[in-house]
């Protein structure tokens, strides 16, 4: 059992994917994608209390809405575009010291690296833990893509104005970060692989020969 009353689970999610739309809800492993991810993490120990899903208030979202819901998962909802501002609300209704943050179209987790970031981060505290560097729009890797983590301090998330954020800034969530806070790189753990994240139905159909 995970148990750290401090950090809480937030899986970003919504249907709107110009690329493969409606790909979080997609079957997989006898469940859809998300809950796949859901389950994963829940058979790893993390206690549903401290998991949640953070989506939009489109209309489109209202489906996956009452799925988590059906589900029995906390759902956050918040500003289509502006990402960052959805963090923000979590932080403050959850009261999460610390948020992992996973997306909800990256099922094949590694609770090993998820637990190594986390230990590294309440460590040293940082504002930002992550498995990747963005620097303008340049990203270095240090997990294959879609095993990425951030682990977020919910002081420094909130301590942002999103208003001053840019578009990219605002979607992405954590490029700000690189640039007016400590950021910790998790570059320490091996993981090898092929890519594992899914944007197109390409990818889609890599998902189950992996």
């Amino acid at each position: 059992m995970f148990e750290n009353e401090d950090v809480g689970f937030v899986i970003q999610s919504r249907l709107g994917s110009t690329r493969l739309p409606g790909k979080a809800l997609l079957y997989y492993g006898g469940t859809t994608i998300i809950g796949y991810l859901i389950k994963s993490l829940i058979n790893c120990g993390v206690d549903k209390k401290y998991l949640c899903i953070a989506t939009s208030t489109s209309p489109i979202d209202d489906l996956l809405t009452e799925y988590i819901e059906h589900l029995g998962y906390n759902v956050i909802r918040g500003d289509e575009e502006n990402v960052f501002s959805r963090y923000q609300k979590v932080a403050s209704e959850t009261g999460f010291k610390h948020i992992v943050r996973l997306t909800g179209d990256n099922p094949l987790i590694n609770f090993y690296l998820i637990e190594h970031c986390i230990k590294k981060h309440l460590q040293s505290n940082p504002a930002l833990t992550t498995t990747r560097e963005i620097k303008g729009d340049q990203i270095t890797r240090y997990v294959p893509k879609g095993l990425s983590v951030d682990v977020i301090t919910s002081n420094a998330l909130l301590s942002v104005d999103d208003k001053k954020l840019n578009s990219y800034e605002a979607e992405h969530v954590i490029p700000t970060f690189f640039e007016n806070f400590e950021v910790q790189l998790i570059k320490d753990f091996a993981v090898e692989g092929e890519d594992r994240s899914i944007d197109t139905i390409d990818d889609y159909a890599r998902l189950f020969k992996i």
